[in-house]
């Protein structure tokens, strides 16, 4: 009788043991690097962000932009604007994440005076990039930063497109 009692407490103890190594190896497993649970997110502007405020004072008129590294668009205009926040957001294409990279370098916003131009429109860009943040306005008319914000128009206006 004490040999079954010694082959059932073998037992119990070789069955908690397999339990306990099964516990050990999924737990290694789900700590293991690379299997975190976190969004990676995708870097579709060449790690460029954008924070674009437009306003013409004088037509009491205002239109906020912004993109962000994963490509991801948003806008609005008048006092939202103003506030700086969105009330439209869109991913753009691939197609549009390279247009929107190829106009924000032709401002050549690195190298850009904190404040340049005068008259109305404003623009109030600050841009983020490997190299830190650059900020600038310009006031007035400038044909590499009207070109850019029309094609940001251009997105925002997209929200209409079947209205």
């Amino acid at each position: 009788m004490s040999l079954n009692v010694s082959l059932a407490v073998s037992a119990a103890a070789t069955a908690f043991l397999r339990s306990a190594a099964v516990v050990c190896v999924l737990a290694a497993i789900a700590s293991a690097p690379g299997c975190a649970t976190t969004t990676v997110r995708a870097d579709r502007t060449d790690g460029i962000e954008l924070e674009y405020l437009w306003t013409r004072k004088s037509e009491g008129q205002a239109a906020y932009y912004s993109v962000t590294r994963a490509g991801d668009f948003g806008s609005s205009g008048g006092y939202a604007a103003r506030e700086r926040e969105q009330n439209f957001k869109t991913s753009l294409s691939d197609a549009a994440a390279a247009r929107f990279v190829e106009l924000l370098r032709a401002t050549g916003y690195a190298a850009r005076p904190a404040e340049s131009g005068a008259g109305e429109p404003r623009s109030e860009i600050t841009v983020r990039d490997a190299e830190g943040r650059h900020r600038f306005t310009v006031d007035g008319q400038d044909a590499d930063v009207d070109a850019l914000r029309a094609f940001l128009a251009e997105l925002s206006l997209r929200q209409f497109r079947n209205v």
